[in-house]
């Protein structure tokens, strides 16, 4: 029998999670001898919320570890000897240490490459009034989002939409783009890939605007904002009023909120 392909996931999440259920197909019972995959998922010690890494991959027969330490993860990845290493929504940068253990390194990242590298892609893609949005999957090197691309899902983006709705939105086609790429690596293998072109964007792990609505922007730009910054449960957009933090939730209660400052004693005027 054919030795399986090792595969070695750094995620976190719900996406992730869409990984590894389209990784699933080729391992166990209902996988051929030929394509067969062992797969072992490396996740961080703080869980998301509203996904434990370690239940998806008891359901799924995966082995799962939790560990933040890069030396810990480098034998990790050195005992395992993957083939391939595979990251989604991993929340930091992996060590070209770790990444050149693997013949085989991709990578699955919600934005359209290009476009929107590094952090808070779903934010900016609305805060920018991007017409789409989806998932890219390209080839990994050490630098963040770089590499060659493999493979784009799109969608449109919606005026409505918030960055909740976004990252809800681009979960089913993150297992879109998963089983279009598996199905090529366990089949006639990846290709490889085209250079990343049009115009690109980095952004920082850091909140947008410290989540202040600016004073000069307009009405356009603070619907944006508004909606950018929505993401339960954390805190959404806000405003200065007198020098406090007001929270608002649309541009009509932004309206409310600033046309206090002009009032005396904050009075409606």
């Amino acid at each position: 029998a054919t030795e399986p392909r090792k595969i070695l996931v750094f995620g976190w999440g719900l996406a992730a999670k869409e990984a590894l259920q389209e990784l699933s197909a080729y391992s166990g019972c209902e996988a051929s001898a030929k394509f067969a995959a062992a797969v072992c998922c490396i996740s961080h010690v703080s869980q998301a919320s509203d996904c434990d890494l370690r239940e998806v991959c008891k359901t799924l027969g995966f082995q799962c570890v939790l560990m933040d330490s890069n030396t810990e993860i480098l034998k990790k990845a050195q005992s395992f000897v993957p083939d391939l290493i595979v990251s989604v929504s991993y929340r930091k940068k992996i060590p070209a240490s770790v990444l050149n253990v693997a013949a085989e390194r991709i990578n699955f990242h919600p934005s359209l490459l290009p476009k929107h590298r590094g952090c808070w892609s779903g934010f900016w893609c609305l805060f920018d009034g991007d017409a789409e949005t989806g998932v890219t999957c390209h080839h990994m090197v050490e630098e963040f989002d770089a590499g060659l691309l493999l493979h784009q899902e799109r969608i449109a983006v919606d005026t409505s939409d918030t960055s909740y709705s976004v990252y809800r939105k681009l979960l089913p086609v993150t297992a879109t783009c998963a089983r279009h790429i598996f199905s090529l690596y366990f089949g006639p293998g990846l290709p490889e890939g085209s250079e990343q072109t049009g115009e690109a964007s980095y952004h920082y792990r850091q909140l947008p605007f410290d989540g202040l609505i600016q004073p000069e922007w307009s009405e356009k730009q603070v619907d944006r904002f508004i909606r950018a910054m929505c993401f339960p449960p954390f805190d959404g957009a806000a405003v200065l009023v007198g020098g406090k933090r007001v929270l608002v939730d649309s541009v009509e209660a932004w309206r409310d909120a600033t046309s206090r400052v002009a009032a005396p004693d904050g009075a409606l005027p």
